[in-house]
């Protein structure tokens, strides 16, 4: 009986410790693994949306919202007083996380490829997110392409995003950033929330 009541005892305060480690909005309850772990791997995006906004003392904003479903993008542009226009084309992202720190990310946006490598981390806590619930991205040289016109590296070598969920085989993240382009006060607001499978 004793042995019985111990067992359950280790158990429910198991269970606690590990509900305590949940960083993620939709992380699982309760995993075994660490965060480090459960991100390494080959993920394939499968569906998400990103919107840049391009901001201006001199001109109107230009709006950009694209809407990927794992093999297509569809990009509606619009420009304050003009018609949206809209495009629609081939689109894959596909990101190899590695345990050693380091990764690689091939974007196909409409035939334009980026394939780049480079280092990622988990960021420290702050005031907006817990302890490794960001992880930033430092691209180190890429094979194919350039990193500007490209989405997912928001179109800058180093880039963060926030885990919403981080499962054995599922990945949810999301970024929100704005970036003073250069010294007039132009600048640029993105958004973005992507949804992964492991291959």
């Amino acid at each position: 009986m004793k042995i019985r009541i111990s067992l359950l005892l280790l158990v429910f305060t198991s269970a606690f410790f590990l509900s305590n480690c949940k960083k993620g909005e939709e992380d699982p309850r309760i995993s075994f693994r660490t965060r480090k772990a459960r991100l390494a791997g080959e993920w394939v995006m499968k569906s998400g949306n990103a919107s840049q906004t391009f901001l201006s003392d001199t001109k109107p904003p230009f709006n950009q919202n694209f809407s990927f479903n794992g093999s297509k993008v569809e990009l509606n542009e619009t420009e304050a007083g003009g018609p949206a226009i809209i495009y629609t084309g081939a689109y894959s992202l596909a990101l190899d996380v590695k345990k050693d720190g380091t990764f690689i990310v091939r974007e196909n946006f409409a035939g334009s490829v980026l394939e780049a490598s480079g280092q990622w981390n988990f960021k420290s806590r702050s005031a907006d997110a817990k302890n490794k619930e960001e992880v930033e991205f430092t691209i180190d040289a890429t094979s194919k392409g350039g990193t500007i016109g490209h989405i997912f590296n928001q179109q800058q070598i180093t880039f963060s995003y926030k885990l919403i969920q981080l499962a054995n085989k599922d990945l949810k993240i999301e970024a929100l950033t704005k970036s003073f382009i250069n010294s007039n006060g132009d600048r640029v607001s993105f958004s973005a929330r992507y949804t992964f499978a492991q291959r």
